[in-house]
């Protein structure tokens, strides 16, 4: 394993978890602000990817279905195939930001922890209102 100064064993440990291979992590861009810019923007993709899941399912799904004659019920797989979603983005963004040594990688794991935890509830309460229906 190529180590480098940003790199501990707990990004080890992160990495085998991400399910990223040795070979594929860049240790050393040759263009550091690039791949810096690109992990950026996959978080800012990721963030306006949430709010906009915010906004479907709490403001536009709930009202704007009922108007057009959908019934309630039709909301629930579409609200879980926005978690699920919004959970492989996370993962993804995740994977990127260990596979080139993001230098804020553990505060971004912080809220995606959050984040995913949230998700699982609300995908886990989804679920039961399927069952129920």
């Amino acid at each position: 394993m190529a180590t480098n100064a940003n790199y501990s064993r707990a990004d080890g440990f992160m990495s085998r978890l991400l399910l990223i291979d040795q070979q594929g992590r860049i240790s050393a861009p040759s263009d550091e602000a690039g791949q810096t810019r690109r992990a950026e923007n996959a978080l800012t993709i990721s963030l306006l990817f949430s709010g906009l899941r915010c906004i479907l399912q709490y403001v536009l799904l709930p009202f704007l279905l009922p108007i057009i004659g959908v019934a309630a019920d039709a909301t629930v797989p579409i609200l879980l195939l926005i978690n699920l979603i919004a959970i492989v983005s996370i993962f993804l963004s995740l994977r990127r930001f260990w596979t080139i040594a993001y230098k804020h990688r553990w505060s971004y794991l912080l809220v995606a922890l959050a984040a995913l935890t949230l998700l699982i509830a609300f995908t886990a309460y989804d679920i039961a209102q399927l069952q129920m229906a």
